[in-house]
């Protein structure tokens, strides 16, 4: 079991504290992939590789390593050692693994809002004179807000243990996988949204949790993310509202 940090945007952590999102996709790249089993060369990056004729394998290699993993060609770059070859790359986070929840947040005195009605917040349990406090759902006079990048371990407040684990084309996601993702879907319209909120204006709600997908992912990866579809890792779980060193098993 290994556990690994992920960056959430404010909108994706609300959805997380809600309980409506349990998938999570992130596009594949070298920085979350093992090529053959190991991290990726400087040699393997610098090669121009067929993405478009890869092809999805369920597992286990050879070698026995689980599933699934990527079959990639060799499309062009330094023949030697890759002219004509094919190799597996494989998801870093796998199966049984878990995921620490890094978004934006406030390092503040533990005292300073001890005795506030619903501010949650969690003790540094290194040195109790700090505390972390959390942007998404604040409703005060804010304190100095921290990106999520900078959030230490001991902050986090939601842990994501991983079920499963799949490799696919960003949009081959189904519409199942698409209400996962964290869709809210309005009881009288049965469209879909960001949140309640989102249902009330015109053009902020969609007819499919798909088409809510799409727009989300390019409003986050910026416009015309979708339509080049890339290859994704779709991470499902059950979100648990601890600490990860709080989690056991």
């Amino acid at each position: 079991m290994t556990d690994h940090p992920f960056l959430f945007s404010g909108l994706m952590v609300r959805t997380l504290l809600d309980g409506r999102k349990t998938q999570t996709r992130r596009r594949l790249t070298p920085h979350n992939t093992f090529f053959d089993g190991r991290p990726w060369s400087k040699l393997a990056k610098a090669q121009e590789w067929d993405w478009e004729n890869a092809w999805v394998d369920g597992g286990p290699s050879p070698a026995g390593n689980p599933g699934p993993y990527l079959h990639l060609p060799w499309l062009s770059g330094d023949a030697d050692p890759f002219e004509q070859t094919v190799h597996r790359i494989y998801p870093k986070v796998q199966p049984g693994d878990r995921i620490w929840v890094k978004e934006t947040h406030a390092i503040v005195p533990s005292t300073a809002y001890r005795m506030s009605t619903g501010v949650e917040q969690i003790v540094n349990p290194a040195d109790r004179d700090d505390a972390a406090i959390y942007r998404e759902g604040w409703e005060r006079s804010a304190p100095t807000w921290k990106p999520s990048i900078f959030m230490p371990r001991w902050a986090s407040r939601l842990t994501l243990p991983v079920a499963a684990v799949k490799i696919e084309r960003l949009q081959d996601i189904s519409e199942e996988d698409a209400i996962a993702e964290g869709a809210h879907r309005g009881k009288a319209s049965g469209r879909f949204a960001d949140n309640y909120g989102a249902m009330a204006i015109a053009g902020d709600w969609f007819g499919t949790a798909r088409a809510w997908y799409r727009d989300l992912w390019d409003r986050i990866n910026g416009a015309g993310a979708w339509d080049k579809n890339p290859w994704v890792i779709a991470y499902s779980f059950d979100p648990l509202r601890k600490n990860i060193d709080e989690v056991r098993g």
